[in-house]
Order: structure tokens, then sequence, then C-alpha cells
């Protein structure tokens, strides 16, 4: 057996062993969510341009021989997952180098700002306003670079169950948010609570959406782990978008990415509006709204769910799909040019 392989058998018989944390809630209870003196939110931004992302769905894990302990150190070897997100990734850097060619010099930071701005004046007991914004800087980021950031849904089934495929862009974009977090309580340092946004912007694997991410949490005083936490998909997609990655990019990039640049402020500015009604909800009326049984559902931009609401922008609705390791608030719109 290998040095790598022993090594990988240590760490994941390790793993087996280790307590899983109780993942965070998606509610606030009423009693919880107004604290003295107000939390401070911060807004981060973890990149500088916008990012391209992969979608290859599940890798299964190998079989073989030899039991647990050969399971073991067959997964010490495989690195058919990383290989396959690489390869993934490389083409599309390649698609997109257009878009972000037409984009030189575009700053959605401030637009980050606004949405969450926009936010905690709707949601009084959120925390303190303004926001602290925070971006990644060249001289803080893992590699060294203010660099874009892939965003990769891939993920294997090993022995344990599901594991995201982690490659540099994954480990440098988790070290750039560290970085930022770290920076962000050392500046709150005696507060009891933390409220943040993280943000992401990147196009969808077929280039037809701009996507926004808001990922919204609540951390106590020296916990790392939020003890809430709630995802918002915001999603602006091309009218009649072509089955070639490159015809859609061409439109997105032309006149100087005119409609990327419009599809992001409308990305982030619904954001903005749709955070507020996922903070409001308490966990009977999560549990209500999530249940897809009897409810009126919503399909749209390759998301399905139970509708939370539908108004003239478009549908904002619960989608939640293992395969895709997917449990998010979805609002959708359609740009036209």
């Amino acid at each position: 057996m290998t040095g790598k392989a022993l090594a990988a058998a240590g760490a994941l018989l390790a793993l087996s062993a280790t307590p899983a944390q109780a993942d965070p809630a998606r509610t606030v209870a009423e009693s919880a969510r107004q604290v003295e003196p107000a939390r401070p939110v911060g807004a981060l931004v973890p990149q500088t341009r916008i990012a391209s992302s992969i979608e290859l769905g599940r890798i299964m894990f190998p079989s073989g021989g030899g039991g647990a302990l050969g399971a073991i150190i067959i997964a010490g070897n495989n690195d058919i997952p990383q290989r396959l997100a690489d390869a993934a990734l490389e083409r599309a850097e390649t698609r997109i180098a257009p878009l972000r060619t037409a984009l030189a010099g575009f700053d959605a930071t401030p637009l980050a700002g606004d949405a969450t701005l926009a936010a905690v004046q709707a949601t009084g007991w959120l925390g303190a306003s303004p926001p602290d914004l925070l971006t990644v800087s060249a001289d803080e980021s893992a590699d060294g670079t203010a660099h874009p950031v892939l965003v990769s849904r891939t993920y294997s089934i090993g022995l344990w169950g599901p594991s995201p495929n982690m490659n540099t862009a994954a480990e440098t974009w988790a070290g750039d948010v560290g970085a930022m977090q770290r920076r962000f309580d050392e500046a709150h340092a005696d507060a009891a609570e933390r409220a943040q946004v993280q943000w992401r912007y990147q196009m969808s694997p077929d280039f037809s959406q701009v996507q926004v991410y808001a990922d919204v949490s609540l951390r106590r005083q020296g916990v790392i782990e939020p003890y809430f936490a709630q995802q918002v998909i915001s999603v602006v997609r091309l009218d009649r978008a072509s089955y070639i990655e490159e015809d859609n990019v061409t439109r997105w990039a032309a006149n100087d990415a005119a409609l990327a640049r419009r599809a992001l402020a409308m990305a982030f500015a619904r954001a903005g509006e749709v955070l507020p009604h996922v903070l409001a909800l308490d966990q009977a009326n999560f549990t209500a709204l999530t249940e897809e049984e009897g409810r009126q559902t919503a399909t749209a931009a390759g998301y399905h769910g139970p509708l939370l609401v539908r108004d003239t922008t478009g549908p904002v609705f619960w989608a939640e799909d293992g395969d895709q390791r997917l449990a998010a608030f979805v609002a959708t719109q359609t740009i036209r040019e």
C-alpha cells in the first residue's frame, strides 16, 4: 500500500468516526431575531470577475474488491472526479473569455452592496445599517491574484456519501472566502452575533443564464459554523437561448456586454427584493411553503418547486434536488434584447 493510500485511509477512517455537525436552521425563531447591540452585517464578494460554472452531476464511487479497506484505498487513489472537473473548467474558461473581455472594468461589488442594504432596510432585526462591504484583493487571495472563481456543482458518491470534487479553483475560492470572513470577524470582535450575505455571480454551464447567489447566514461569536443559513439564487435568462454555448456568449458580450451588464444589475436587485421575504419566514410557514403536495408549483430556468410568490418580474419558488445538492429559493426572470 502506498503512503498516499495509507494517508487517505487514515483520513477517511478518522472522518467516519467524527460525528456530523447539525445543519443550520432554515428559519430564525421570533425570540432570536432581535439582539442588542445590533448585529454587524457583512456583504462579501469574493471575486473580481464573472465566473464560469460547470455541472457534471454525480460521479459514482468505483467498486472493487477488498471490502471496506479496499474501498478506502481506491478512494484515496481515485482522481477521476478532479480530472473531469478540471477538463470541464478548461472548456468553460475558454468559452467565457469573450464575455470577460467585454466586461472589462465592470465592478459588481456596488450591486452586491445595494442589494444587501435593501435587505437590511426591509428586515429591521437582521442587523446594523449600512453593511460592511468586503471584496477580495490580490494580496489576500489564496493564490496571490485577483482571479475569477469556478463554481462547481459536481460531486462524487464515496464510501460515506457525497463529497465535492475539489480542484484548484474551488480550493482557492474557499481560501478567499475564509480570509474575508476572518477580516469581517476581526473588525467586529466584540459582537455577540454577526450577519453576512456572501455573494457570487456566474454564468450557467450552458451560458444561457446570468446567476447571482446570495448566501445569508447568522453566526455567534467564537463559532465558525452558522446557526442559520439560507440561499437565494437570482437568475436572468436569455430569451430563446441557443443550445450552442458560444452563440449565447456572443449575445451576452455584444456591444461591450450591454446585455450582461443589464442582466447582472437585474439579478442583484431581485435578490435584494427576495431576501426579506425569505428572512421573514418562521418554521411553520417555511415547512408549509416548501412542501410541494397541494401547492402551486413553478418550473423555470431548469429549476422546479413549490411557489412562494409570482409577480410581474417572475416567479420565486423553493427548489430542492439531491442530485444537484440544491436547496434554495430561486427567482427567475427573462431578459430581451
